[in-house]
């Protein structure tokens, strides 16, 4: 040790003061270090995780609870969203339903303007559009029906009827492509063919084909046979009275050309006889065009539309229109919705509280780790 001689000032000042005043260690204290010494310092029992959380509660709940009433709000907020969302599909779905009313009520407007040759033919097709809005609009009390008819085509034996039909099949997602192989084998089976069509690997396709009416029965039985049928529709319109109009303007256009060329044959004048056949030209084109109405019409009769839409059948079960009433299969689903966000949360939850349990004591071993050398420290100055 270092002579009292040789030590600074303010040291041997130290020492001099320390040895008239001696400090006093507590006799608890003392008594216990002595007993300690005694036993040869035995190392103190191990202490369990739960131990040193409970040790440290009091910084510990706060924390936990402030975290769970955080998550459970969270959890609350994101099941109002979930259902806001199924609430905000189901408009979207009557929005869509409406303007698909919308679009056939249009287009049954717009085909009434086209085939119209008179003023019986276009109130038929102001009678079909009131019906086709009358149709697709909300349950209401139907108002009286518009009179209408045509009477050049009301008392024929012999109708003219335009079809067309819509199919859905679902077939699993690796038999996509081979039901898309059959479609076009029914199809040209029936004298067919296909106007466009898409397939796009397992995630299904769409066809839209021309089948002769004739065969038109028989080629849906064929379709329906080869996947799961989740939708039919049939649609058949009469267009009886267009195709009297159309047929009626060839005749005026054929009869109006005859006599301009017996009106040719006759002229004695240049002048006379260019008069004829600039009318000539003009009822020419006339004629062309009645000519192309007619085999639009016929071939509107006697070729049906046929769409195919082709879906994967994911094995899920066609959801049934809510009628309003809560029912025990509602109650039954509404529990499960809650036991599943209750675990969500208890999840988030644990995910949350065992990082911080895992901080906490990884601080209270660090806390006794000090107080260990620190005493330690205490002993070897003594």
């Amino acid at each position: 040790m270092t002579a009292p001689d040789t030590l600074p000032p303010e040291l041997a000042e130290l020492g001099e003061l320390l040895r008239e005043e001696p400090p006093r260690p507590d006799p608890a204290w003392a008594r216990s270090l002595d007993s300690r010494a005694a036993a040869g310092f035995p190392r103190p029992p191990r202490r369990s995780p739960w131990a040193v959380l409970t040790a440290h509660r009091q910084v510990l709940i706060p924390v936990v609870s402030f975290a769970c009433v955080a998550l459970l709000v969270v959890g609350l907020s994101t099941a109002g969203l979930s259902s806001d969302d199924s609430g905000g599909s189901g408009s979207a779905a009557g929005g869509s339903l409406s303007s698909e009313g919308a679009d056939s009520a249009g287009s049954s407007a717009a085909s009434g303007d086209e085939g119209a040759g008179g003023g019986s033919t276009g109130a038929r097709e102001s009678k079909s559009q009131d019906q086709s809005a009358t149709s697709t609009a909300a349950p209401r009390v139907r108002p009286a029906p518009v009179p209408g008819g045509s009477p050049g085509s009301d008392g024929r034996r012999t109708r003219f009827q335009e079809r067309s039909a819509a199919l859905t099949l679902a077939a699993p997602p690796k038999q996509i492509e081979d039901v898309a192989n059959d479609i076009l084998r029914v199809t040209d089976g029936a004298g067919g063919f296909v106007a466009s069509s898409t397939v796009s690997g397992g995630s299904g396709g769409s066809f839209e084909l021309r089948i002769p009416v004739a065969r038109l029965d028989k080629a849906i039985a064929d379709l329906s046979r080869l996947a799961d049928v989740r939708d039919r529709t049939q649609s058949s319109r009469d267009i009886t009275a267009e195709t009297l109009t159309a047929r009626e303007r060839l005749r005026e256009a054929r009869r109006e050309r005859e006599g301009l060329l017996r009106a040719l044959a006759k002229t004695t004048t240049l002048n006379e006889t260019e008069a004829i056949k600039a009318r000539l030209r003009s009822v020419n084109r006339e004629l062309a065009v009645a000519r192309q109405s007619v085999r639009r019409v016929q071939n509107r009769a006697a070729y049906a539309n046929v769409s195919v839409e082709l879906v994967p059948n994911d094995g899920s079960a066609t959801v049934a229109p809510d009628d309003g009433r809560w029912t025990p299969g509602d109650a039954i689903d509404d529990s499960l919705r809650v036991l599943e966000v209750a675990a969500g949360v208890a999840v988030i939850v644990l995910a949350i509280a065992l990082p911080l349990a895992l901080l906490a004591a990884l601080a209270a071993g660090g806390a006794r780790l000090a107080g260990r050398r620190r005493r330690e420290r205490a002993l070897d100055m003594a």
